[in-house]
């Protein structure tokens, strides 16, 4: 989730926790892809992110990280750019 006015994102600890140890067992890149195109990986959370208030009121209650948006990668430096295969057609 991306919050406009301070320009953070916002991730469960405990899915930051888990996916960490999801990568650290399967070797395997995992990224958080925000509704931005911003693209963090858990690692990248966990170190730019600072706990967030917890509210009893609203939501799960669940702790969470708040991650600054100038932390992010754009989404093709991270994933790489789509390339388009040349096409017979474009050749005549």
């Amino acid at each position: 989730m991306t919050s406009r006015a301070p320009h953070r994102h916002a991730i469960e600890s405990a899915a930051v926790d888990a996916h960490l140890q999801l990568v650290a067992w399967t070797r395997l890149p995992l990224y958080y892809v925000f509704d931005n195109l911003d693209v963090l990986t858990p690692y990248d959370a966990l170190t730019a992110g600072q706990t967030g208030p917890r509210s009893v009121r609203t939501g799960s209650g669940a702790p969470y990280l708040l991650v600054p948006t100038t932390h992010c990668r754009a989404f093709n430096t991270a994933v790489g750019s789509r390339r388009h295969p040349s096409v017979a057609s474009d050749a005549a």
